[in-house]
């Protein structure tokens, strides 16, 4: 027979069934990874505040990007593009929806290191080691994952900064793109980013429709080609289309701050019709006029003009609502385990000050190392990139089977 992922009694089957050591032991408090959990919950209500809608917004904003696809088709050729892209798209939304099922049958599991938690009892029977295993594993990935990944959309902002105004040189762009970034994370929650979000995936809509036209002005290459790359370009072209499709790392918090949380099963609908929809005419159209030739920002196959300028800066407003929520995530999941408060200004205090202050202050910190890790190395891009997707992988495509089964 085959299985119902929407079954809301899947999770209760004797076979997968949550028994009640392994629940109790997920309910009792075991240093750092319990208080925090304990810490969270105590602030869960509050939280529940977006609308369907604002989490669509949110979830489009973090994880939508077809300007790079492709690029990724060019590494790696027709037949893989098909296979990888639909495999990707169906079983993201596969894992997203496992996500959502976990999160339904289990009211505890508010973030991603709860559910993190939740596996590690589940797989140890309920052993204290397993559990702080559980949560730590998840916590590193999710956190230190979507703070490299902001390190690498620090670079590329930059990038985009310097492509419209050339002076001055890309390390003033740098600590530009920094001291923006500095003030637009401070809003305490996905919920405040809303503006952020918004200008984003506004810009990511003008800028669909802007190379859709270019790509019809430029008309195919003469002698177009469509030879694979080598090696390291298979590998880079795969990682990147599957990396696409992620978002998992932001899925339970997303889903905490709803008013209505059994209404995400919908928004992650809506979300991967957008993304695969997007992703598939962006790719299968750039890379068949284009080919081997297409390159990693679409725009760099165009002839330069005015729409070419007014693209760099759609996608430089675009990323900047990517660089806002990969790093709310992981300042959040810092705040919850140094256990500073989520929401209030002056109230409550913590570390003595007014939290606004403390939770100020960290994320002050957070983006001065990501700033940095940027300026250390020229290439530290492309490595964190890297580093970043392989986290997202375990996120996206790893952890939700085991956490659903």
């Amino acid at each position: 027979m085959g299985l119902d992922l929407m079954d809301p009694e899947h999770l209760e089957h004797e076979d997968i069934a949550y028994d009640e050591e392994v629940a109790s032991a997920f309910d009792a408090n075991v240093k750092a990874s319990e208080e925090a959990d304990t810490f969270l919950h105590a602030q869960a209500d509050q939280m529940r505040r977006s609308s369907s809608w604002r989490t669509y917004v949110m979830l489009i904003a973090v994880t939508i990007n077809y300007v790079m696809v492709p690029g990724f088709f060019a590494s790696i050729g027709w037949a893989l593009a098909v296979i990888v892209l639909f495999w990707g798209w169906g079983h993201s939304l596969i894992t997203g929806l496992m996500l959502d099922k976990v999160s339904e049958a289990k009211p505890q599991i508010l973030s991603y290191p709860d559910l993190g938690t939740y596996v590690g009892a589940k797989l140890t029977k309920g052993s204290k080691h397993g559990r702080r295993a559980g949560f730590w594993i998840i916590w590193v990935s999710q956190a230190i994952g979507n703070f490299l990944i902001s390190v690498a959309n620090l670079g590329f902002c930059a990038q985009f900064f310097q492509a419209i105004f050339p002076q001055p040189c890309y390390i003033w762009w740098v600590v530009i793109s920094y001291g923006i970034t500095v003030v637009l994370c401070q809003v305490p929650t996905f919920h405040e980013s809303y503006g952020v979000n918004m200008q984003s995936i506004i810009s990511y809509a003008v800028l669909f429709v802007l190379i859709i036209v270019n790509m019809i002005i430029t008309g195919k290459v003469p002698d177009v080609n469509y030879e694979i790359g080598d090696v390291p370009d298979l590998f880079n072209g795969i990682a990147g289309i599957c990396f696409a499709f992620g978002g998992h790392a932001v899925f339970p918090e997303a889903r905490r701050e709803m008013r209505e949380p059994k209404r995400f099963k919908v928004t992650i609908y809506w979300m991967y019709a957008t993304l695969g929809i997007s992703m598939a005419v962006c790719g299968f159209l750039g890379y068949g006029l284009f080919g081997s030739e297409a390159e990693i920002n679409i725009f760099d196959n165009f002839t330069y003009n005015a729409s070419v300028v007014v693209g760099n800066v759609l996608m430089l407003l675009a990323f900047f609502g990517a660089l806002v929520i990969g790093n709310i995530i992981t300042m959040m999941s810092v705040q919850t385990v140094l256990k500073i408060p989520l929401l209030g200004w002056i109230e409550p205090k913590s570390y003595g000050m007014p939290v606004g202050v403390t939770r100020v202050l960290l994320r002050v910190v957070i983006v001065s190392l990501e700033l940095f890790l940027a300026l250390l190395i020229p290439f530290i891009g492309d490595l964190v990139g890297l580093t970043g997707a392989f986290s997202s992988v375990i996120l996206t495509f790893m952890f939700p089977p085991i956490a659903y089964w």
